[in-house]
C-alpha cells in the first residue's frame, strides 16, 4: 500500500557523499564510509558500496518490464564481487554483458525473431546505461560519451521494433532540437491522453520506458520521452547543462505536442523524475496548458540537499578566491574515490566547467561557482502559481532527497494530492527503484482520476 499523508515522516538524508580521508574533509563533506550506510537501501544487499547497490536494486526493479533479466544481471554481480567490487570493475563487466547481449539480439532479429530481438536491445540498453552511470570513477573517465553512444544505439535498434514503433523526434528548441521518443498506444491518429517523462539527472530514456512508458502504453496513453538540457545526449554530446528555469524547456514541449493529432491537447500531464521533481513544478507554474503534473519526489530547492554536505566549507572564507583556495587544497586531496566520483558526476550537469572536471577524473574546482548555480533551482516562489492538479510524492526511505515534498506541498495551491511510498511496500526507496510496478500503478491511478 501507500499512505496519502499531509505530514509524511522526515528521514535523515543519506551522504551525499561517502567516507573521507582527513579530519578536514570529514567535517565538510559529511558521514564517513561506514555512517554512510545510516539508511541503505532497503532488500538484499549485493554490494557494500551504496551506490553499486543501488544500480543494481534499479536493475532488479526493471525486470518487471523486459528491461533487464535477474538472471544477467546476478551473474554480473557474482562477477564483479569475484574480481573485488568497485567503479571499474562495474563498469567493464556490465558494459560488456551489454555488448553481448546485443550482438545476441542482433542475431534473433537476422533471423526474424522480431520480439526476442526487441527484448535483448532493450535489455542491452538498461546494462549499458548502469555502465554508464559510473563511467567518470573509472581509469577513463572521458570515455563517457562512447559508452552514452553504445547505450544509446541498443535503446534506438529496441525502440524500432515496437509495435508501433518508437518513433524518434526532434522537438524545437532555441534554434535546434531536443531530442525525444514518442511512444503510441496504437497506430491511430485518434486524440489520446498523453504523458510528458521528464527525466532527472542521471537516468536514460530506457530507465523512463520502465518507470513511466510502459505503463502509459498498458492504459492507452500516449507518452513522450524527452532530453532536456543537462541530460542524455544534450549533456553528453552537445555539452548543454541543465537549466533553472525549465518552463523554457517543457513549453516547447507542448507547443510540439499541440501539433500532433493523435495527442489529446485538453490531456496533457507532465511527469518530473527524481530531481526534475523540483524543475517541473517550476514549469508548471507557468506552463498553463498542462491537465496535470506530478513531483516525483517533491523538492523544492537543489542547494538545500548539497548544503548539509558541503556548506562548511563556506565558512572557510568570505570570497571566492578563499573558499576556492581551501577546498582545492584542503579538502580536495583527503577526498576518496567514492567521493570524487560522486561530486563529480552529480555536478557535471550544471555548467560546462562542471563537466570538463569530471571528464578530467576531479571533483568541482569552481565549488563557489557551484553553490551559486545550485541556488538557482528553487521554486518557492512560484509554486502557487501551480493551477493543474498536482501529484507529490515522497519516499520514507529516500536516501538521495529527504523533507521536500511536503514543504512543496504546503506551497501549492492548486488541486493537490501528497503520496508516501512506504518501505513495508519495497517502495520506500528513492523514486522506488525496487518497485516499479507499484509506483507507475499509484501515479497512473491517480492520473486516470484527475484527466
Amino acid at each position: 500500500m501507500y499512505r496519502h499523508s499531509a505530514s509524511p515522516s522526515r528521514i535523515g538524508r543519506r551522504s551525499l557523499l561517502a567516507g573521507t580521508a582527513t579530519a578536514t574533509a570529514a567535517a565538510l563533506i559529511g558521514s564517513s564510509a561506514s555512517e554512510a550506510t545510516a539508511t541503505p537501501a532497503a532488500g538484499v544487499r549485493f554490494f557494500t558500496a551504496e551506490d553499486l547497490n543501488f544500480q543494481t536494486q534499479l536493475l532488479l526493479g526493471v525486470c518487471g518490464y523486459g528491461s533487464a533479466e535477474a538472471g544477467e544481471v546476478l551473474a554480473a554481480v557474482d562477477r564483479i564481487n569475484a574480481a573485488g567490487a568497485g567503479y571499474q570493475r562495474f563498469v567493464e563487466e556490465f558494459r560488456a554483458l551489454a555488448a553481448r547481449t546485443a550482438e545476441q539480439a542482433a542475431a534473433r532479429q537476422r533471423a526474424g525473431h522480431i520480439a526476442s530481438a526487441r527484448g535483448g536491445f532493450l535489455r542491452a540498453a538498461s546494462y549499458g546505461s548502469a555502465a554508464l552511470m559510473f563511467v567518470l570513477g573509472t581509469a577513463t573517465p572521458g570515455a563517457e560519451k562512447a559508452v552514452f553512444a553504445e547505450m544509446r544505439r541498443c535503446w534506438e535498434r529496441a525502440a524500432a521494433l515496437f509495435d508501433p514503433p518508437i518513433e524518434r523526434v526532434a522537438i524545437d528548441y532555441q534554434g535546434t532540437t531536443m531530442p525525444g521518443y514518442l511512444l503510441r498506444s496504437d497506430r491511430s491518429t485518434r486524440p489520446r491522453p498523453t504523458v510528458i517523462l521528464n527525466n532527472g539527472s542521471d537516468a536514460q530514456s530506457v530507465e523512463l520506458y520502465a518507470f513511466g512508458a510502459a505503463a502509459a502504453l498498458e492504459r492507452g496513453y500516449h507518452a513522450l520521452i524527452f532530453e532536456g538540457p543537462g541530460q542524455a545526449a544534450m549533456l553528453f554530446e552537445r555539452n548543454v547543462p541543465l537549466r533553472p528555469d525549465w518552463e523554457k524547456v517543457v513549453t516547447p514541449v507542448v507547443d510540439w505536442l499541440h501539433r500532433r493529432p493523435e495527442v489529446d491537447r485538453d490531456r496533457i500531464a507532465l511527469v518530473g523524475w527524481s530531481l526534475c521533481g523540483e524543475s517541473v513544478a517550476r514549469a508548471a507554474a507557468f506552463e498553463h496548458r498542462l491537465a496535470a503534473v506530478c513531483m516525483d519526489p517533491g523538492i523544492v530547492d537543489v542547494w538545500s540537499i548539497w548544503e548539509p554536505k558541503i556548506g562548511e566549507v563556506f565558512a572557510a572564507g568570505s570570497t571566492r578566491d578563499e573558499v576556492n583556495t581551501v577546498w582545492r587544497e584542503q579538502v580536495v586531496p583527503g577526498l576518496s574515490a567514492v567521493d570524487r566520483f560522486t561530486l563529480a558526476k552529480r555536478a557535471e550537469l550544471f555548467g560546462p566547467g562542471f563537466r570538463a572536471d569530471a571528464l578530467a577524473g576531479r571533483p568541482p574546482m569552481d565549488v563557489w561557482g557551484l553553490r551559486e548555480t545550485l541556488r538557482k533551482f528553487q521554486n518557492a516562489d512560484v509554486a502557487a502559481r501551480v493551477r493543474c492538479p498536482a501529484l507529490v510524492t515522497d519516499y520514507e526511505n529516500d536516501q538521495l532527497v529527504s523533507g521536500q515534498s511536503k514543504p512543496l506541498y504546503d506551497l501549492l495551491t492548486c488541486p493537490k494530492d501528497l503520496v508516501t511510498f512506504t518501505t513495508a511496500d519495497g517502495a520506500g526507496d528513492h523514486d522506488a527503484v525496487q518497485a516499479p510496478q507499484h509506483r507507475n500503478e499509484v501515479l497512473f491511478d491517480w492520473l486516470d482520476d484527475v484527466m
